[in-house]
């Protein structure tokens, strides 16, 4: 993959981020609670959410939050060459979220923040590995399913 073209998927990123929530009000015509439609887990992934699950969060984050975690999950699959390890989709992680939820997620649901790292440490590990195709398939499926989770 070429520099021109990584660079074009995280500013694709960056404007998901900053701009995520206006794009969805307007998919959805500006009207009533956004919603976004995302594929049932397997049960393994939907026990590993189950925390997520069991949160009482809002139709309006909900949408934010799983629209955020496709995106994020459709990058990792796309890209194999910007981010090549557990340790890079850490960071990127850890500077995507609060990039794009400009800290109007912090404190509001406890434990949420919590949960998803857990959910994704249950599935890739915590200490750096490569991300091969069968790790990076696991990270994307997580990925879903805390979107997923969210929704529920």
């Amino acid at each position: 993959m070429t520099d021109f073209t990584r660079t074009i998927l995280a500013l694709g990123l960056v404007i998901v981020a900053l701009f995520g929530e206006g794009i969805m009000q307007s998919i959805n015509g500006g009207g009533g609670d956004p919603v976004v439609q995302v594929s049932e887990p397997t049960l393994e992934y939907k026990e590993l959410v189950q925390p997520i699950v069991d949160l009482d969060i809002s139709s309006k984050d909900a949408a934010m939050m799983a629209a955020f975690y496709l995106e994020l999950a459709n990058v990792v699959d796309e890209d194999d060459s910007v981010i090549q390890s557990t340790a890079q989709f850490r960071k990127f992680n850890m500077l995507a979220g609060p990039l794009h939820f400009n800290s109007n997620l912090k404190g509001k649901y406890d434990g949420l923040g919590q949960s998803i790292d857990d959910a994704i440490v249950n599935t890739i590990g915590k200490q750096s590995a490569e991300l091969d195709d069968d790790k990076r398939e696991d990270l994307v499926d997580v990925l879903e399913a805390v979107a997923w989770g969210v929704n529920k």
